[in-house]
């Protein structure tokens, strides 16, 4: 299991309960102040304080302040110490949540890699039984032709024929050919069993360690699903820190300020700065990205872009209703890398903020960072079956860990995060933890 590296936790003071109660009567003022704030949260972070430097002033600290130029500029250095601090716990948080989601993808992709290995040798050990079978067959047959019930052998019924020589002394050389035939067909249905039973072996080997790495993968997804929700506590609470600090350094900036004045200021900028760039950040993933190459995709057929059934009423329904090419699940070689490996998925080519579907009711299970995927969704619906979405944005994320969706509920937007050659959804179905082909096991349900 990874183990996330405990943030420096120094304590902030908290907001006076009096100050939120008064924070609908104050409009935003100071400008100066509002600058400060936004240098100050702008600030680099090279290292992450010590906790004995990362405590803010106290809000009795601040008031007694005022009336000093040099305890505010004191009082105002403290803040920056703090904002830094607290910048850097909740970078820290990000950092491992990041680190968690990559050590889940590169499990899964040893899984997918184990899988195709397993897959491979286990097509060949079966190819190799039906060939050692075959040659017992054979043998099995030219020792029956040698050694008839009822007859002297061959070579016997060879001499009492009747024959004239000439036929005999052919009949005999035949003889001695089959009886030399058949040693070789002994020997190569020896070394076909020996080949068959190598292989079996070797299949079963590669089965263990895929089964192995399966484990490893849902470890890998605890933890990762641990890092994350840490880390968005942590945020949340560095949140919080950043708002009391900006309302300190507004009473500081401005003497005129009640402390509840000055934290309804500070509160209303840092909304509007988070909605402003929650707004950039969807703007962005809406923006269609073109392609820069790859691997050969197909194309959806004119006139029918999509699926034809995305819902036959079975409870499963299309990942996504409307894309304009396909790639298959399957053997390829991968366009960024070159290698040719097993693609675990399907990817449907979609514009970026075409809208995702869960494919059945479920839990999210993950939602988050993930390597290469740039962005992933997992989502457990039960019996073992679970299907998961690549490639989103962040902000093209619409659920959380630990939510319950339905089937065709819009859990994302497409993005073309992380290993990817342009907008596109990349769904995978897990058996187990197996990848399955996803487009073959939803027609199974009914969805076209």
């Amino acid at each position: 299991m990874l183990r996330r590296p405990a943030p420096s936790s120094a304590p902030l003071p908290a907001v006076p309960p009096s100050f939120r109660a008064g924070a609908s009567r104050v409009a935003s003022r100071a400008a100066i102040a509002a600058l400060l704030v936004v240098g100050l949260a702008a600030v680099p972070v090279l290292a992450a304080p010590a906790p004995a430097q990362a405590a803010g002033p106290s809000w009795q600290q601040v008031l007694d302040a005022r009336g000093s130029e040099q305890a505010k500029k004191a009082a105002l250095a403290d803040i920056q110490v703090a904002l830094e601090a607290a910048s850097t716990r909740a970078a820290d948080a990000q950092t491992a949540a990041d680190e968690a989601g990559a050590a889940l993808t590169e499990a899964q992709l040893a899984v997918d890699e184990a899988t195709g290995e397993y897959e491979t040798v286990q097509q060949k050990a079966a190819a190799a039984r039906a060939d050692a079978d075959a040659a017992q067959v054979v043998v099995g047959q030219a020792a029956a032709l040698l050694a008839r019930p009822g007859s002297g052998g061959l070579t016997g019924d060879l001499l009492s024929s009747g024959d004239d020589a000439e036929t005999v002394l052919r009949g005999l050389s035949m003889s001695t050919k089959i009886g030399e035939n058949l040693s070789t067909l002994r020997e190569r249905a020896v070394s076909a069993e020996n080949l068959a039973t190598s292989l079996a072996d070797q299949a079963a080997v590669a089965l263990a360690e895929r089964d192995k790495l399966a484990d490893e993968a849902s470890d890998a997804l605890d933890a990762a699903v641990a890092a994350s929700d840490t880390a968005q506590r942590d945020v949340a609470a560095v949140d919080e820190e950043k708002a009391t600090l900006a309302a300190q350094a507004e009473a500081l900036q401005d003497d005129r300020l009640t402390l509840e004045q000055a934290y309804a200021s500070a509160q209303a900028k840092a909304a509007a700065e988070a909605a402003a760039a929650a707004a950039a950040a969807r703007a962005a993933a809406a923006a269609p990205a073109p392609p820069r190459g790859g691997g050969a995709s197909r194309p959806v057929g004119p006139g029918s872009p999509g699926t034809s059934v995305p819902d036959p009423g079975t409870g499963w329904v299309a990942g996504i209703r409307s894309y304009s090419s396909y790639q298959a699940y399957g053997y390829r070689v991968h366009p960024i890398t070159g290698e040719y490996k097993l693609h675990a998925g399907a990817d449907f080519g979609a514009s970026c903020g075409t809208p995702i579907y869960s494919v059945a009711a479920g839990t999210v299970t993950y939602a988050g960072v993930a390597g290469g995927y740039g962005n992933l969704i997992i989502i457990d619906h039960g019996n073992g079956i679970s299907s998961a979405y690549g490639h989103m944005e962040r902000s093209g994320i619409y659920v959380a860990n630990g939510q319950t969706v339905a089937a065709g509920q819009n859990i994302a937007g497409v993005g073309t995060a992380g290993g990817s050659t342009g907008c596109h959804l990349h769904l995978e179905i897990r058996r187990g933890g197996i990848a399955t082909d996803p487009v073959a096991f939803l027609a199974t349900k009914g969805v076209r």
